[in-house]
């Protein structure tokens, strides 16, 4: 297992840690030492208790900061209060986020300004507010997507976000390069997350079919590439070998990577034409 190359982190605020990453994360900092500050709309109890029975040190704590990730005055005041009670962090992780997916001819305003706000301002609030704090030698770790380097079909409002996040990373990864901190972005395929549930229940079968071409991860394979990331303190993170070869590619040879997308689009509309037309004949 890859050490923190600058030591593991004595105390973490992570954001959307109730669950999917944001949780296995905080089991993976839990068992090296590190006290946690968790920030989310809700924690259950039961995963509250477990992690705390997952202290491995004297003095070590878990307590949950209940803040709207999209509130910057919320998000300000739950990290005052964390400061007040951890002191300031040393790693910080955001991973608060939604996913929503449609035709953007057919994605409501709102639902675009929803994604907007949680995943690209929510992203902005937890970075400024934790900035106030961190001191030299922190680390700071943005969750972006695959979706904020190359496009997704249905994914307008999602990839607009992320394609932010990853923006946001690169601007904060300059600025704070000169105070001592390090900033990482993490840009993984999918994860089979609520977030991924919810998508495959509601969502395109296209964009099932597109997404496919990186492969889907389970939490515990995406956290173990991305752990491997941040303790180096990469800049850019995609666990997975086929999510970081088409992130390369839509980097170095993005006509390519367009004219890959372009096949693989064509065929998923076809198949998805042929199975409404067979529901059609069923139904008929």
């Amino acid at each position: 297992m890859t050490t923190w190359i600058k030591g593991a982190p004595k105390v973490a605020f992570i954001s959307g840690a109730g669950s999917g990453i944001g949780l296995q994360i905080a089991k993976a900092l839990l068992s090296d030492g590190a006290s946690l500050a968790l920030f989310d709309l809700r924690v259950d109890d039961a995963v509250l208790e477990s992690l705390r029975r997952g202290c491995c040190r004297q003095g070590q704590r878990v307590e949950v900061f209940t803040v709207d990730i999209s509130q910057a005055a919320s998000v300000d005041a739950a990290i005052d209060a964390a400061v007040g009670s951890f002191g300031a962090p040393d790693f910080a992780f955001n991973s608060a986020g939604i996913l929503r997916t449609a035709l953007f001819t057919e994605l409501p305003a709102e639902t675009f300004e929803l994604v907007i706000r949680i995943n690209l301002i929510g992203s902005r609030n937890f970075a400024a507010g934790i900035l106030r704090y961190m001191k030299p030698g922190g680390h700071l770790a943005l969750v972006a997507s695959l979706a904020g380097i190359i496009g997704g079909y249905t994914q307008a409002a999602y990839g607009a976000s992320k394609f932010g996040v990853v923006g946001l990373a690169e601007v904060l990864r300059l600025e704070q390069k000169p105070c001592g901190i390090d900033v990482s972005v993490i840009c993984p395929g999918e994860i089979s997350t609520p977030l991924l549930d919810h998508e495959r229940q509601h969502g395109s079968k296209v964009t099932e079919a597109l997404n496919a071409t990186a492969g889907v991860l389970t939490v515990e394979q995406a956290v173990a590439g991305i752990l491997q990331g941040l303790r180096k303190r990469e800049f850019m993170i995609t666990p997975g070998f086929k999510a970081r070869f088409l992130r390369g590619m839509a980097r170095k040879a993005s006509g390519l990577m367009r004219w890959m997308t372009d096949k693989t689009l064509a065929g998923a509309l076809a198949d998805e034409q042929k199975r409404l037309r067979k529901l059609d004949q069923k139904s008929a």
